[in-house]
């Protein structure tokens, strides 16, 4: 069976940084790094003949960009329509390239699965922009230059990685930082557990179909975290931190997903808390001082629904079959 590298851990510069090693396997030690552009687009380069691509015996020549798509999640294709939407909002970028004569190949790296379907069809669309050749390098090739290079599989910041999953702790720690000042300075914000959360909700559907423990609910998140909830949600309600808010929901989408993954490696959802708690707190520089308030704002992500189910999977119909 072939290895998951789990791509879709990685983040935004972590991806770029893979694209770029790999690429100068292909291509050769004249890649330059990916780079913002004046329209705020990053690319990364490379000028002459190619070392080994599209293969050793027939090198493309010229000028390449390229190009990274990373998305932090494991069940997503070419096919969907959102990846169809982010490339076609390079265009105008790639018509420019080619009038500027900088632009000979465009290859499209992403860790998305690539069907012929899509591949045929999005490079129709990349080529009529007016470049020579036009390439999608989908996770099924990834995954395939990784097994060849040693080199560049040991680089992947979670080759050796203990833990089920890794996800980007800036953004929840940049919210931990704001929502822990403001707090500090509403301590009372006069909240009804029952009411305001739908705790009972919580406590008999909720916590059973997530597998929390009623003793890590009643001893923990009621009486220490609860208490906050009030303050937090009026805080990413407040339209003054629609930026902080975004960043929250960010956090909340990418810890969702991957809780829904690997859920199964957790024992119960305590252990999950557990581990976030574990992962996020190595960062002891940035948290310092607010350490406390990381779990009151994830036991806020689930209580808000905003990570674990909040209902059953629908029924599946089967045929009756015969004994």
């Amino acid at each position: 069976m072939r290895r998951d590298y789990r791509l879709y851990e990685l983040n935004d510069d972590e991806f770029e940084r893979l694209v770029v090693r790999i690429c100068t396997k292909w291509l050769g030690c004249g890649v330059t790094p990916f780079a913002a552009g004046k329209d705020g687009g990053r690319d990364g380069k490379f000028d002459g003949t190619a070392h080994c691509f599209p293969s050793g015996a027939a090198p493309l020549t010229g000028n390449f960009v390229l190009q990274a798509k990373h998305v932090a999640a494991s069940d997503k294709s070419c096919s969907d329509r959102d990846f169809g939407r982010l490339l076609k909002l390079e265009y105008p970028k790639i018509k420019s390239l080619v009038a500027a004569e900088i632009c000979d190949h465009y290859i499209v790296f992403t860790n998305r699965k690539l069907t012929g379907g899509a591949d045929e069809t999005l490079i129709a669309e990349i080529k009529r922009q007016g470049v020579k050749t036009a390439h999608i390098i989908g996770v099924e090739r990834l995954h395939m230059a990784l097994d060849e290079h040693n080199d560049i599989r040991e680089s992947l910041p979670n080759f050796v990685d203990q833990g089920p999953f890794r996800f980007n702790q800036d953004d929840l720690i940049e919210v931990i930082g704001a929502v822990h000042d403001y707090v500090e300075e509403t301590p009372d914000a006069g909240f009804d557990s029952a009411h305001d959360f739908d705790a009972i909700h919580i406590k008999t559907v909720k916590n059973g179909l997530n597998g929390l423990t009623n003793d890590y609910y009643a001893q923990i998140i009621v009486p220490n975290s609860m208490p906050h909830f009030a303050a937090i949600d009026a805080f990413l309600k407040n339209p003054r931190n629609r930026t902080l808010a975004a960043l929250y929901h960010d956090s909340a989408d990418e810890l969702k997903a991957k809780i829904l993954i690997k859920r199964a490696e957790f024992i119960t959802f305590d252990d999950v808390f557990a581990f976030i708690y574990e992962e996020v707190q190595k960062r002891r520089d940035a948290l310092k001082g607010k350490r406390r308030m990381l779990s009151i704002l994830v036991h806020y992500m689930y209580c808000n629904c905003d990570i674990g189910s909040k209902q059953l999977p629908p029924l599946v119909e089967t045929a009756d079959v015969d004994a």
